[in-house]
């Protein structure tokens, strides 16, 4: 929630009425949210809808929005209207602009939201209740972006590292809020328009002015002038959280609405998450080969956890016109974790539940998978998951019993990479030649057929990868795969260039 709907709703209607004369940062802003929709358009419907391809219309709204920001004299202006244009715009392109460059663009609107002084709380300024109300939401939706895009980009640090006093935003709906307010009202027990963001803001508050690397942040357990903190004591701190959240916002939440559901699977996720952080075998300093067996099954447990609720995500139909925003949400360290333990859980329930949310995953993201088939990252996970299934059916044959049925997924992979790689050297980031492997060159429409997996499937003989090595990587190289991570690029429209605001030329009012 960077604004007050109400408001915006007038203040568009106003500036409809005499397009000649919109404010440069009304025409910032409209623009911003014009991109905003079509980003969030399903596919189909936007073809439908506009006559030509989704990436189309989403490259045209971005240069659009792009020169709107500049001709409002973006990096001179100080009215918060063109930052709310900015803030929404970057929210909307994580799908569609390059982590790295879009954290380029986060610093913009840091600097910027300094320079207006978002970092220091309203209040002490002595502002009026409904500006302090609108300068908070602002400022926390900049740090909770720029924290996960800095993630994204493999930055690793960000502004939750930097000292603020702004305060969180209220727990009120934009009904209770108006500008001639003449103090803010008392917060509203239970859901309320900002449940969802103020989630998010929570989790930004308790990482605040800790230590942060590469997808595995310290908390707010961090001791930056003592020694480390105990894993009692994390686990202490995560629950603690977790029991707020859980009280304020989610015991509210009806999963009904589409919103409070979303809620509900991202704030519990995010829990698991910081879990998995916590235990992480990157902590030990033999990698976790001397784990005992009871830690390893709690973290392929929370693994699991968070890839189901992935697939949930994607399940419930009603967030479908939110699915922009669960699709930048891919869990990757987890979807990795759970790989790998099932290399060595060849049966059971974990290793059945396992396989099913795997399987679920990996048809729930094929259209994005499919455009990234060459990268790194894909062929790295894809061997993964043949060497955990053909320890399944070593398993299996080693009892006597049954070959168990390939899933969807393996069937793909195979058909893609063979059975297994070839002996040899393990594949680098910084040698992309040992990932080169003779894929079919066969498009895909964009508009996936109704058997996914069946875009993905070469018609040419399956393909061996190159360079892996089929025997067992243990213990696990995590590093090895943090840069695979941070190396991982979203399918992305071509940029138009940076924001200038000293060369661009007007858009007509209206366009």
């Amino acid at each position: 929630m960077v604004f007050h709907a109400p408001t915006i709703q007038q203040q568009i209607l106003d500036a409809s009425t005499d397009l000649e004369n919109m404010p440069d940062s009304m025409e910032a802003l409209m623009f911003s949210i014009y991109y905003a929709a079509v980003v969030a358009l399903p596919l189909e419907e936007c073809e439908a809808m506009f006559g030509i391809p989704q990436p189309a219309i989403v490259n045209k709204y971005m240069l659009a929005t792009q020169q709107a920001l500049n001709n409002a004299k973006l990096l001179k202006n100080l009215d918060l209207t063109v930052l709310q244009a900015l803030v929404v715009f970057l929210i909307s392109s994580r799908n569609t602009i390059d982590p790295r460059s879009l954290w380029i663009h986060c610093g913009t609107a840091i600097r910027l939201g300094q320079r207006i002084g978002l970092h220091r709380d309203g209040r002490s300024l002595g502002l009026p209740p409904f500006e302090i109300e609108m300068r908070r939401r602002l400022w926390w939706q900049i740090v909770i972006l720029d924290a996960r895009v800095a993630e994204l980009s493999g930055a690793g640090t960000s502004m939750l590292s930097i000292p603020f006093d702004t305060h969180l935003p209220s727990n009120v709906n934009d009904s209770n809020l108006n500008p001639e307010m003449a103090q803010l009202p008392p917060e509203r027990p239970g859901a309320t328009d900002m449940t969802f963001c103020l989630a998010r803001y929570e989790f930004g508050n308790f990482l605040k002015g800790s230590s942060t690397d590469f997808f595995f942040f310290e908390g707010a357990w961090a001791k930056p002038d003592g020694p480390p903190a105990s894993l009692v004591d994390k686990d202490r701190a995560i629950d603690q959280l977790a029991n707020h959240l859980e009280e304020r916002y989610i015991v509210h939440c009806d999963t009904n609405i589409t919103l409070h559901f979303l809620t509900k699977i991202f704030t519990r996720t995010a829990i698991y998450r910081m879990r998995l952080v916590a235990h992480h075998p990157r902590r030990h300093p033999d990698k976790g080969v001397s784990m005992p067996p009871e830690e390893k099954e709690y973290l392929c447990r929370l693994s699991l956890n968070i890839v189901e609720n992935d697939n949930l995500s994607h399940s419930n139909k009603s967030a479908d016109k939110f699915a922009w925003y669960v699709n930048m949400n891919f869990p990757f360290p987890a979807f990795i974790y759970l790989i790998n333990e099932l290399r060595h859980r060849t049966r059971g329930e974990l290793s059945d539940r396992g396989w099913t949310a795997l399987n679920e995953a990996f048809r729930n993201r094929i259209k994005y998978i499919a455009a990234k088939r060459e990268s790194p990252m894909f062929k790295a996970t894809s061997v993964l998951a043949l060497k955990a299934w053909k320890a399944r059916e070593l398993d299996a044959a080693a009892h006597d019993a049954p070959l168990p049925e390939a899933p969807e997924c393996i069937t793909t992979l195979r058909s893609i990479f063979g059975d297994l790689p070839v002996k040899g050297k393990r594949p680098s980031i910084s040698d992309p030649s040992s990932l080169q492997t003779p894929l079919s060159s066969t498009t895909h429409d964009d508009k996936m057929q109704p058997d996914l997996f069946t875009a993905m499937t070469p018609t040419s003989e399956p393909a061996t990868v190159s360079g892996m090595n089929s025997t067992e990587w243990s213990p696990m190289d995590w590093s090895y795969w943090d840069e695979l991570i941070q190396n991982w690029d979203p399918e992305v429209v071509e940029e138009s260039g940076q924001f200038d605001s000293q060369q661009s030329q007007a858009l007509p009012k209206g366009s």
